[in-house]
């Protein structure tokens, strides 16, 4: 009751709880949702707000109550001593103070536990762990999504103050004021908790996940610029090697593709997929040019999935979304790996395969899954993921 639901998949996208005798404060777990509508007026709610119903029609900025997580006063100097105050930091100590660095030289994340409207966050703050998200938010086109990489660090003495060792892994920037310097006075919403999924289905502006760039349909406005970045000279089992020049061609041999071919991996498949052939062609006409494509036939003996790997050397990668059919999925995988998942979230007679990306943040390589047997096929993304995921073996670099 009061809860409205709407859209492909479908999700909560509105809240009319007025009237309902609710007492005590709003839980902090509705800061994940994003609502268009939230409506709790006729209550006796105490506490915060959830900063996220900022954004939301209705009537959340009247019940009298501070907004949640909300820092009011960057401080360039990174001290963070009072309430409200917060500062980003770069890999050397210096505070970071444009929309650019936010975005690309994060290292540690130094925040007052107490937020411009007097809340505490000191329990919720200190129950934070590795791979966990925080989100700086200025507008729906501005935001900054970074992942916890180290233990936390508690305030020590009267200081007040939490530092998170960080790294960025998604953002948005296209709104007005998303550049250049940050404003001492900037307001920005945090999240300690943000969603997991980045969605085209709710986003209206272009979202940077790692290497990937994902814009809605209809995107005419400008995109980020790609950048190169060095390629690292593979060598041992998998890789170039002076004695083992690679020429390109077709094997069958599964044995001489995992020697031959740079950044091979062995993924884990449903019983009885077999090898059928690996490709790789230097010339980039047939496959990546510095990796390979291999193929996987079912227990039934038709095209199960189709594996692809090479080394990103142009980042961001621009992926537009093309039809209606299809909804693509911007998520991490083990909490570090930046990936992307396209698929069909309705059943009906357009059962577009399912493709994955994923990100070796560690190597700088990109494993793609293209599912071709029916049970990668459609509106559950799970099988694929799992293949993509097996390919991203941790402490491993080719």
């Amino acid at each position: 009751e009061g809860v409205a639901v709407s859209g492909e998949p479908p999700r909560v996208t509105g809240l009319d709880l007025r009237g309902k005798g609710l007492t005590g404060s709003v839980p902090r777990e509705l800061r994940r949702l994003r609502l268009g509508g939230v409506r709790l007026s006729g209550n006796a709610l105490t506490g915060c707000v959830p900063s996220a119903f900022e954004d939301a029609s209705g009537d959340a900025a009247s019940l009298g109550l501070p907004w949640c997580l909300r820092y009011d006063r960057l401080d360039a100097a990174g001290e963070v001593a009072s309430s409200g105050e917060w500062a980003i930091l770069g890999g050397n100590g210096e505070a970071l103070t444009t929309w650019e660095q936010l975005r690309s030289e994060a290292a540690t994340l130094r925040v007052h536990q107490t937020d411009a409207g007097g809340t505490s966050w000191g329990t919720e703050f200190g129950a934070v762990a590795v791979n966990d998200l925080f989100e700086w938010r200025l507008t729906d086109d501005c935001w900054v999504r970074y992942r916890v990489t180290g233990a936390p660090v508690a305030p020590s003495g009267a200081s007040g103050r939490w530092e998170f060792p960080v790294e960025w892994m998604t953002y948005a920037a296209t709104g007005a004021g998303c550049t250049g310097a940050v404003g001492a006075s900037t307001v920005l919403r945090a999240d300690e908790e943000p969603p997991t999924v980045v969605s085209t289905a709710e986003i209206a502006t272009p979202v940077r996940h790692g290497p990937f760039l994902i814009a809605p349909p209809g995107w005419a406005g400008g995109i980020e610029r790609k950048t190169s970045h060095p390629k690292p000279a593979p060598s041992g089992p998998g890789g170039a090697s002076a004695s083992r020049e690679r020429t390109g061609g077709i094997t069958n041999d599964l044995a001489e593709a995992r020697v031959l071919f740079p950044y091979w991996r062995d993924p884990v498949l449903p019983a009885g997929w077999s090898f059928t052939g690996a490709l790789q062609d230097p010339s980039g006409v047939k496959g990546p040019p510095d990796g390979y494509c291999v193929g996987y036939s079912s227990d039934g003996g038709y095209m199960g999935v189709t594996i692809c790997a090479w080394y990103m050397e142009f980042r961001p990668h621009y992926e537009p979304v093309r039809t209606r059919f299809e909804v693509y999925e911007l998520f991490t995988i083990d909490g570090r790996h930046p990936a992307f998942v396209s698929y069909n979230p309705l059943f009906t007679r357009h059962k577009l395969r399912i493709l994955v990306r994923a990100f070796d943040s560690g190597s700088g390589v990109m494993y793609e899954v293209d599912g071709h047997d029916p049970s990668l096929r459609g509106t559950d993304p799970d099988a694929a993921i799992a293949i993509a995921r097996s390919l991203l073996k941790p402490d491993e670099a080719p």
